[in-house]
């Protein structure tokens, strides 16, 4: 029941009830996620069922919207695996607290999902794109680029003979400190011929990596420290078949950063979290990544008028999300 098929019947259980959906997660244990939101941990079908209660919503009148998704690829097997997708409401008065009637929006994830062996949802973990929602409603544009700066000199190979990881951890280990430092130590972690997307995809001139030059020069400002200094630390691997493909959370700490995304930090040292996919070729390197960042902590942080209500807690009262 896994694979491309399956995610096809999770999406479109969310067009016809949240029993329909939540009837896709074991009856013996599950966790989901949905960090943007700020739901972590929820390991019980009533809680469940109230976070799945917005995305049925057939009614275009009520503000709530209409909410659209799509599948844009599956990689995995029928235990664990990634579902790339992308969301687009309509007729929705109010999302993250923000006005956004009459305004067209939408955004891209990634969900990655753990299988039992009668093929329902064990553990799910998703991450989306608040900023490209934020560019379309506003009231501000946050930019794609984190730093909105570069390399001085772009090196894509530091010139080290390549050793592949001996687990999982490894490498979201090794990949967080190249990401952190050392850029083209960072380069010498793909193949060849590798994809690389960290933001809502409009278009895939700008928007999707394939060669490492493009690469060190887009995620080269992070290990520059011309605007800030970037710390990742790895917290988990969840792996794929024989660790050939997983996702990594981790943490991130910002120090001295004048901007987030093109918005004034006024000093503040900044802390969030994210998620990157990874797939392997035979020999351990990078064929394709995903990855996304827990925005809205930041954008929160920075004072922007970002919400979000514990609308799955039992005693909430779902009327206070409508406009009015």
């Amino acid at each position: 029941m896994a694979h491309y098929n399956f995610g096809i019947k999770w999406l479109k259980a969310f067009r016809e009830s949240a029993e329909a959906v939540s009837k896709l997660y074991a009856d013996d244990g599950f966790i989901f996620e949905d960090v943007m939101l700020d739901q972590y941990n929820i390991n019980n079908k009533p809680d469940l069922h109230r976070v799945f209660g917005p995305y049925a919503n057939k009614d275009p009148e009520n503000g709530i919207g209409i909410h659209n998704f799509r599948i844009r690829s599956y990689i995995g097997d029928e235990r664990v695996g990634l579902l790339r997708w992308e969301w687009s409401p309509e007729h929705a008065a109010v999302f993250l607290g923000l006005d956004v009637a009459g305004k067209p929006f939408g955004t891209q994830g990634h969900t990655f999902h753990i299988y039992n062996e009668q093929g329902l949802i064990t553990r799910e973990s998703s991450w989306w794109d608040a900023s490209a929602v934020l560019r379309a409603v506003g009231p501000v544009s946050p930019t794609k680029s984190l730093t909105g700066t570069k390399p001085a000199v772009v090196k894509t190979s530091s010139g080290a003979p390549f050793i592949r990881a001996a687990s999982g951890l490894e490498h979201a280990q090794r990949w967080a400190a190249a990401l952190g430092s050392d850029t083209a130590a960072l380069a010498d972690l793909y193949a060849d011929y590798f994809t690389v997307e960290w933001t809502k995809v409009d278009d895939h001139l700008d928007d999707t990596v394939t060669d490492r030059e493009t690469l060190v020069e887009r995620l080269g400002g992070i290990a520059s420290g011309e605007n800030g200094t970037y710390t990742f630390t790895p917290t988990a691997w969840f792996g794929g078949a024989n660790d050939s493909y997983g996702l990594i959370h981790w943490n991130v700490r910002i120090e001295g950063a004048t901007t987030y995304r093109g918005l004034p930090t006024s000093g503040k040292t900044l802390e969030t979290v994210g998620s990157t996919f990874h797939q392997f070729d035979s020999e351990g390197k990078i064929i394709l990544e995903s990855t996304y960042w827990e925005d809205n902590t930041v954008f929160e942080a920075l004072g922007v008028p970002v919400v979000r209500p514990h609308y799955w807690d039992e005693n909430f009262d779902p009327a206070s999300l409508l406009p009015g």
